[in-house]
C-alpha cells in the first residue's frame, strides 16, 4: 500500500481491514471504506481492495523459466506441443493478470452505457481513480452467488431471471477483448 500510495495510504480511507475477506490470485483482497475526500460519490463509500503480494510479477516469471527449464530437461512435452510459443502465451496471459490498470480498464467498459451499465440487470462496479497497477481499489458489490451449488437455492423466478438471455452485442464484445490482445487474436 505504501509502494502505491505513499506513507500516509490510510488517509484515502475512513477504515482499512487489514485481515484480507478473501484471496485473489496474485494477491489478497481487503474490506475499506473510501474516504468522502477522494471518494468519486462525494461520500464514504464500502470499496474492495485488491492489493497485489509484493514481487509477484518478478516471482511469476521465475517460475516460468524454471517450468520451461524442467519441461526441456525432463523431455516431457507431449508431441506438437511448441513450447516457445506456450510460454509467451502463459507469461502474456500471466502479464496481464498482475495488470489491476488494465483490469480497472474493463470494468470501466463494461460499466459504461454502452455495455452493461445500461442493462439494469447487471451492477458493474466503478473503480476509484487513486487505483494503481498494483492495488484496485473498486466499488463493493454484495451479491449472490448463481454457481451451480447456490443456484437451487434461488426462486423458480430469480433462477429463471438468471438465464434470461441479455441483447449485448456479443461478436462486438469478443473484437473489443481480441483488440487488447493482439498476440492471441484468432482473426490474424
Amino acid at each position: 500500500m505504501k509502494a502505491s500510495f505513499g506513507p500516509s495510504w490510510s488517509d484515502n480511507f475512513e477504515s482499512f481491514d487489514r485481515i484480507p475477506f478473501a484471496a485473489a490470485s496474485i494477491g489478497q483482497v481487503h474490506s475499506a471504506v473510501l474516504s468522502a475526500r477522494v471518494s468519486p460519490t462525494g461520500k464514504p463509500e464500502p470499496v474492495a481492495v485488491k492489493v497485489q503480494f509484493p514481487n509477484i510479477v518478478d516471482s511469476i516469471e521465475n517460475d516460468i523459466g524454471y517450468v520451461k527449464m524442467l519441461l526441456t530437461a525432463g523431455s516431457l512435452l507431449p508431441k506438437g506441443l511448441f513450447l516457445d510459443k506456450t510460454i509467451q502465451v502463459m507469461k502474456s496471459e500471466l502479464h496481464d493478470e498482475c495488470d489491476y490498470e488494465r483490469e480497472a480498464s474493463f470494468l470501466r467498459k463494461f460499466g459504461s452505457a454502452d455495455f452493461l451499465g445500461g442493462d439494469e440487470r447487471f451492477k458493474v462496479p466503478w473503480v476509484w481513480e487513486g487505483s494503481t497497477k498494483s492495488v484496485l481499489v473498486m466499488e463493493r458489490v454484495n451479491g449472490q452467488s448463481v454457481g451451480a451449488a447456490a443456484v437451487h437455492e434461488l426462486s423458480q423466478r430469480d433462477r429463471d431471471d438468471v438465464s434470461i438471455p441479455f441483447d449485448l452485442d456479443a461478436d462486438r464484445l469478443i473484437l473489443e477483448l481480441d483488440r487488447s490482445r493482439p498476440e492471441l487474436s484468432t482473426s490474424a
